[in-house]
């Protein structure tokens, strides 16, 4: 009996020093556009972790105002009504069922580590519906994942593109300025 304890508590400290171990990355670096759900029905959804907000103490999960200088934000009842399923963050053609907790940034669109000190999700949460807005949506305290939103951010051009764009205007300023100056 002494060894089935043994093991057991070795199996949860073990665990729980999954999660604890785990280190939340400053707000000052934004989230990856790859760990977002962009534009559905005009708002980026982020799935931001395994537990509502609060729930295991401070830390363990922030607010949307952690990343407000991003645009985040609680989900009101009218976005909430119309938020993708869970399946919408899946990447590619990649099969997922959902089981009990997942951690693959190549196969699943998720954010945890930029809002918690957790590096998983729940799958099974999300497919059973057991997902907050983290504030007056769902539940806060029965280990419910939570999905933040923000007013969708398009752009038509992708980010390296642009720096290509820039820099070849720069470039073609300088030729102009070049061949005035040369007259």
């Amino acid at each position: 009996m002494k060894k089935l304890i043994s093991a057991l508590a070795i199996s949860l400290s073990a665990l729980v020093g999954v999660n604890t171990n785990a280190v939340i990355i400053d707000a000052s670096t934004i989230i990856p556009n790859e760990n977002i759900l962009r534009n559905v029905n005009g708002l980026d959804w982020v799935y931001a972790g395994p537990i509502g907000t609060g729930e295991w103490g401070p830390g363990n999960i922030e607010t949307p105002e952690y990343r407000a200088s991003e645009g985040w934000r609680y989900a009101t009842a009218e976005e909430w009504a119309l938020r993708p399923d869970w399946t919408a963050f899946i990447i590619g053609d990649a099969t997922l069922t959902p089981e009990s907790g997942f951690s693959d940034h190549s196969l699943y669109r998720f954010a945890s580590e930029y809002w918690s000190n957790f590096s998983h999700i729940d799958l099974s949460d999300a497919a059973n519906g057991k997902i907050t807005n983290g504030l007056d949506i769902g539940s806060l305290e029965d280990v419910y994942d939570t999905w933040y939103v923000r007013d969708a951010i398009s752009s038509n051009v992708p980010e390296s593109s642009s720096l290509l764009l820039l820099a070849i205007s720069a470039l073609g300023l300088g030729v102009i300025r070049s061949q005035r100056s040369k007259k």
